[in-house]
């Protein structure tokens, strides 16, 4: 009877947590603030996949070249990465509301420059205006991530994050469609004044949010910025937790040229339309983000542990997926394989974030989320490179790239067990690791996170 107590505690603490977990309607019907902040997201990311859409047309307009295309693609990754460490420390000193109102504001009179592109000759201003208004997300987008701890309880940490991933899911099916429909109907230039008035209505709403006092760090000397840049690299280093935590998205993004292949698996699998095969791998795969951390969430709760293994056996089941794609021959079994890897990818997405809310301080977390997004943005532009380059310059079709792509996904889900398992090893022995301590007089520490005592008592 004794051996079988801590399976029968690890499942009634599971039922826990599903009891006390609170609803997506609920948590934006009580929490204005939050409400605000996520009428400002599904806006702003409905008003990117219009643009996106419509500067594909554009540049497909203006010139029928391979590489014009890639330097869109590679416009609209490289930003990110140089931007970073600027975006961090800055959303780290200024009201995280102000960043994102300033971005939003900037943003639309960016947008509005793509209506002077005429002619070949102006395609410099296309990369150009990709270039800035990218940059200006480096900035938004940790802001965005950042201000949601100060906005929602720790308890509701999980569902707030599990809901921004399935609206960003909702968002890339849902605009990716509309901006098709409103470039063909109604030109590339309605799409653009479209998206520059979704800036506009993103700044309302968030201007909405109440102000939130910045937390400061105590007894530290003012810095300089670059200073905090480092002090950000030392306190990652110092934090193996938040550190690995931080890498997730970069493993996941080992298989980001999904974006590249998806196109490419239309093209082999249909005669037709080429369009409507890639419009409906795409809604598989938003189909798919938006449900994965809503089921995990819903079948077994929220405890620190329980996000902890569902994000290992996540990297593994989108490894199952990718071997599943690269078996399919026809378009609705590759809808499922997409649909399924995509679903998984976002329970570590999702995850990630709310356990690195949980266990990084808030006068920290601008520069966290912005070094997890330079690294994210770099990887995955690798993997959508070489993509390309496995299909032109070896000549592989789309099932062996996948098949690689499975291997690859299944690297970071190896690292990510393994450092579960020494974090385990190490409290069993009563040792730390960085902040993480064991909490019980065994030396055993069941649901290890970084942070002080209270966080780690209010997740158990």
């Amino acid at each position: 009877m004794g051996s079988a107590s801590p399976a029968f505690s690890f499942f009634r603490e599971l039922l826990m947590q599903a009891k006390n977990t609170v609803g997506y309607f609920h948590l934006l019907r009580q929490n204005p603030a939050f409400r605000n902040l996520w009428y400002g997201q599904v806006v702003s990311e409905l008003g990117d996949w219009l643009n996106s859409i419509a500067i594909y047309a554009l540049i497909l307009k203006l010139s029928d070249s391979g590489m014009a295309m890639a330097g869109a693609m590679m416009a609209k990754l490289l930003p990110i990465v140089l931007v970073s460490p600027i975006a961090g420390v800055v959303v780290d000193r200024v009201s995280r509301k102000t960043v994102m109102i300033i971005s939003d504001l900037l943003r639309c009179g960016v947008v509005l420059g793509f209506l002077l592109v005429e002619d070949q000759d102006a395609l410099w201003l296309v990369y150009a205006l990709v270039i800035v208004e990218i940059s200006l997300s480096g900035f938004f987008e940790p802001a965005r991530s950042a201000i949601i701890p100060s906005l929602v309880p720790k308890k509701d940490l999980v569902t707030a994050n599990a809901l921004s991933g399935s609206t960003w899911s909702v968002m890339l099916a849902f605009g990716a469609a509309l901006g098709g429909v409103v470039v063909h109907l109604f030109g590339i230039r309605t799409a653009f004044i479209l998206d520059s008035s979704t800036f506009l209505l993103s700044a309302w709403f968030i201007s909405r949010i109440p102000d939130q006092e910045k937390s400061a760090k105590k007894d530290s000397p003012k810095q300089t910025g670059y200073q905090e840049f480092i002090d950000s690299l030392r306190y990652l280093w110092e934090e193996p937790m938040v550190l690995v935590l931080s890498l997730l998205k970069a493993g996941l993004a080992v298989a980001g040229g999904i974006m590249t292949l998806i196109p490419l698996m239309a093209s082999q699998v249909l005669s037709g339309s080429l369009s409507l095969g890639i419009g409906i791998l795409y809604s598989a795969r938003g189909l798919g983000a938006a449900l994965g951390p809503v089921l995990v969430k819903r079948i077994f709760g929220e405890s620190a542990s329980v996000l902890q293994w569902a994000i290992a056996g996540a990297f593994f089941l989108k490894a199952f997926s990718y071997l599943f794609i690269a078996a399919s021959h026809n378009l609705w079994t590759l809808s499922l394989g997409v649909g399924l890897a995509t679903l998984f990818g976002s329970i570590i997405w999702v995850f990630s974030s709310a356990l690195i809310h949980l266990s990084a301080p808030d006068h920290y977390l601008g520069r966290v989320f912005s070094f997890e997004l330079a690294l994210l943005t770099l990887v995955m532009g690798f993997s959508n490179w070489g993509v390309g380059y496995a299909a032109d310059g070896w000549s592989l079709n789309v099932n062996q790239i996948a098949l690689w792509m499975a291997g690859l996904v299944a690297i970071p889900g190896i690292l990510w067990v393994g450092f579960l398992i020494f974090l385990r090893n190490r409290l069993k022995q009563g040792q730390c690791v960085g902040s993480i301590c064991p909490v019980d007089p065994s030396g055993f520490n069941p649901t290890p996170i970084a942070g002080d005592g209270k966080i780690q008592a209010e997740v158990k």
